[in-house]
């Protein structure tokens, strides 16, 4: 075991992931100091509305991407030589740039009726606008950062992330100097990170270049055709994933709302953590032409995702108890909560390769469809029996449930393509 940990050491897997797994640190932490002090500064009912807000954001960003940030990994990584990326990375950027702008300039022009009539919730009608920009900022930057992961250039995929969540933070302060901040402010600076920090990555991005090439129907038809399914199931993960700040809307209070997205807040380092890794693994599975190597490199990236991981939830106990004393006694009973999803997210982020490996290396995208799907119905259907009797610690008892169900499904689902390819 030692001498097979030691090689896990030396590999260039250990290396990048070392560098992902920083910046995703360095980002995770600036964005929880944003996270916290914003909490301490506008109350559990202010952070409740932003909470549903940002939820509101991330739904719509999943179907505006449709699907393109996995599609971009795989066909950067497949045509990183000779700059052959371009014309997809060209489909992506015109893709975003008109759909965001479309629900940009819609949630600001029909912002009473979609928050009163659409979503039953008026008090979000003076957000909406700053929701729109949060779309059209986020998808922008994520064509940046997935192109970066495909490419492999890591130290730049940590770094705009690192220094967008620092540039917010600085504009908090300056902000905090001169107006009073509250749930709208809030997503102002939550939207100004990811616009800031595509900005910066124009330094490394030939946007112009990417803009002037051709773009082939082939090239068009691969792109969509590989999209179609991380489009389905990329909106189900998010349904799977934010669903529940929306259903803890809908049973509790938006003060409990807000002590909940607090909890919520405090296990984010995870999934951040769980993107580092597959930041690494998801090319290097779809660079894979054999089983073989597969497989071996399954091992490896599953041993060390597994024991990060761990080590991770640990360390973020005791952490949680500072956040919850420096936030106030208003969140105090947001830590039951917080350790059952940690659980649920630590089950989430050890299983991150054998996922990478299912989609990238077997190909099997419209799995991930049905099985976030499944895990939606199960996150709804036990938030409708938990979140009435238990409160808060009912939501995190159905996502920790979903997670169980969804973890289950994968390892049948790897074990049968394994078999499958023989």
């Amino acid at each position: 075991m030692r001498s097979r940990i030691q090689k896990i050491l030396a590999t260039n897997t250990f290396r990048q992931s070392v560098i992902t797994v920083v910046s995703t640190f360095g980002t995770a932490g600036l964005g929880a100091v944003f996270y916290l002090l914003l909490a301490r500064t506008i109350g559990t009912r202010e952070f409740g509305l932003f909470s549903v807000s940002v939820s509101i954001l991330t739904l719509a960003v999943s179907f505006a991407d449709v699907g393109m940030g996995q599609g971009l990994v795989k066909f950067v990584a497949e045509n990183s030589r000779n700059n052959a990326y371009w014309p997809f990375a060209k489909i992506a950027i015109q893709t975003k740039l008109v759909i965001g702008l479309f629900i940009c300039l819609a949630l600001w022009i029909f912002a009473r009726p979609i928050a009163s009539v659409v979503l039953h919730q008026p008090e979000i009608t003076y957000l909406l606008p700053a929701v729109g920009l949060g779309i059209l900022s986020i998808l922008l930057f994520s064509l940046s950062v997935y192109t970066f992961q495909g490419l492999q250039k890591f130290y730049v995929w940590g770094g705009i992330q690192v220094g967008a969540n620092l540039f917010r933070l600085i504009l908090f302060a300056l902000l905090f100097l001169v107006l009073k901040i509250n749930s709208f402010w809030g997503l102002i600076l939550f939207a100004a990170a990811p616009l800031s920090g595509f900005i910066l990555s124009l330094i490394w991005l030939p946007v112009i270049k990417i803009l002037k090439s051709k773009v082939t129907k082939e090239q068009i038809h691969n792109f969509w055709n590989f999209n179609k399914w991380t489009a389905a199931f990329g909106i189900a993960g998010s349904l799977s994933s934010r669903i529940d700040v929306l259903l803890t809307a809908r049973f509790l209070t938006l003060s409990d709302t807000g002590i909940y997205a607090l909890a919520g807040t405090m296990v984010a380092f995870l999934p951040q953590f769980s993107s580092a890794l597959g930041a690494v693994t998801a090319p290097k599975f779809a660079s894979f032409t054999d089983s073989t190597h597969s497989g071996r490199y399954l091992f490896k990236a599953g041993l060390f995702s597994l024991g990060t991981s761990l080590m991770v939830a640990i360390v973020m106990i005791p952490t949680a108890l500072v956040v919850l004393w420096f936030t106030g006694k208003d969140f105090s009973t947001a830590f039951t909560p917080f350790l059952i999803l940690l659980a649920s997210l630590t089950l989430f982020t050890s299983l991150n390769p054998l996922r990478d490996s299912i989609l990238y290396f077997y190909k099997q995208p419209q799995f991930f469809f049905w099985v976030n799907l499944i895990q939606a119905g199960v996150l709804v259907v036990s938030s409708f029996i938990l979140i009435p009797k238990f409160g808060v610690t009912g939501t995190a008892l159905a996502v920790l449930i979903s997670h169980i169900v969804y973890a289950v499904i994968n390892v049948w689902k790897y074990e049968d393509c394994r078999a499958r390819s023989g």
